[in-house]
C-alpha cells in the first residue's frame, strides 16, 4: 500500500491541535471465512466512513490503525497514519487460524503509546478510540494473558480512552468482562452482511457524537484563550 505510516520525526502538534487515534481490531481467524467477503466490504466502509469525517470535521486531525488477528498471528494491516495520506486500499482479509485476541489487543495498544509518547501530546488533545470485532473468544495468544488485557484496557479507560466490544457466535458478556469493556460499549451482531453492517453502523453513530462532544469542548477552550 502507498499510504505514509506514522513517522517517529513527526513534529510536535501545538497544544491547539485536536486528534483522534482509531483503532479497529478485526478478527481474521478460520471462523471468519464464512463472511470473509462481507467482512471486508463491511470495514471498507467503516474506514471511508472516517474519511468522510475528516471533510466534515477538518480541524480535528484523525489517524486510523488497522490491526487483524488469526492464522494464527497478529498483522498491522494498516500502520497507523492520518486519515488524508491513507491510500484508500483496502488491505488483504484472508481469515484462517485461531484467535490470539489479547495479543492483538495488547500490541496495538503497545505499539500506539509509543507513537503517542513520540507525538507528546496533552492528554486534553485526544482521544482514543479501539474498536474490536470478533465471532468467537480468545484461544491462541502467547504474549499477553487475559489478568495482562483486562488491567491494561481498565487502566487506559481511566485515561479516558474508549474501547468497544461487537460480537457474534460466542458469549460476549463473559469476553468483554474478561475484557474489562464497560457494559454499554459492548454489542451482540448478527454474523451476516447485514448484521455486521448495522453494527459498524451503530458504532459509527454512537462514536461520533464523542468526537463532535469532544470538538466542541476543544474549541471552547481555545476561544477562551
Amino acid at each position: 500500500m502507498n499510504q505514509t505510516p506514522f513517522n517517529a520525526a513527526a513534529p510536535t502538534a501545538t497544544t491547539d491541535a485536536s486528534y483522534v487515534f482509531n483503532v479497529l481490531i478485526l478478527d481474521e481467524s478460520g471462523s471468519m471465512g464464512t463472511i470473509a467477503s462481507a467482512a471486508k466490504e463491511v470495514f471498507e466502509g467503516y474506514l471511508h466512513r472516517l474519511i468522510q469525517e475528516q471533510q466534515d470535521i477538518p480541524d480535528l486531525t484523525q489517524y486510523i490503525n488497522m490491526w487483524t488477528f488469526g492464522k494464527p498471528y497478529v498483522n498491522e494491516n494498516i500502520p497507523l497514519v492520518k486519515i488524508n495520506t491513507w491510500d484508500k486500499v483496502f488491505p488483504e482479509y484472508r481469515p484462517s487460524g485461531n484467535t490470539p485476541m489479547f495479543d492483538a489487543i495488547g500490541m496495538s495498544i503497545h505499539k500506539l503509546k509509543e507513537s503517542l509518547r513520540i507525538l507528546d501530546l496533552q492528554k486534553e488533545q485526544y482521544q482514543v478510540k479501539v474498536f474490536i470485532v470478533s465471532d468467537g473468544e480468545e484461544n491462541a495468544s502467547q504474549e499477553y494473558r487475559a489478568s495482562q488485557i483486562g488491567a491494561l484496557i481498565r487502566g487506559l479507560i481511566a485515561e479516558g480512552w474508549a474501547f468497544d466490544y461487537y460480537g457474534t457466535d460466542h458469549d460476549i458478556t463473559s469476553m468483554a468482562d474478561t475484557l474489562n469493556i464497560e457494559s454499554h460499549r459492548r454489542v451482540m451482531f448478527q454474523k451476516s452482511k447485514a448484521g455486521m453492517e448495522s453494527a459498524r453502523d451503530h458504532y459509527m453513530d454512537e462514536i461520533i457524537k464523542e468526537k463532535m462532544n469532544f470538538m466542541e469542548s476543544r474549541r471552547s477552550e481555545s476561544s477562551r484563550k
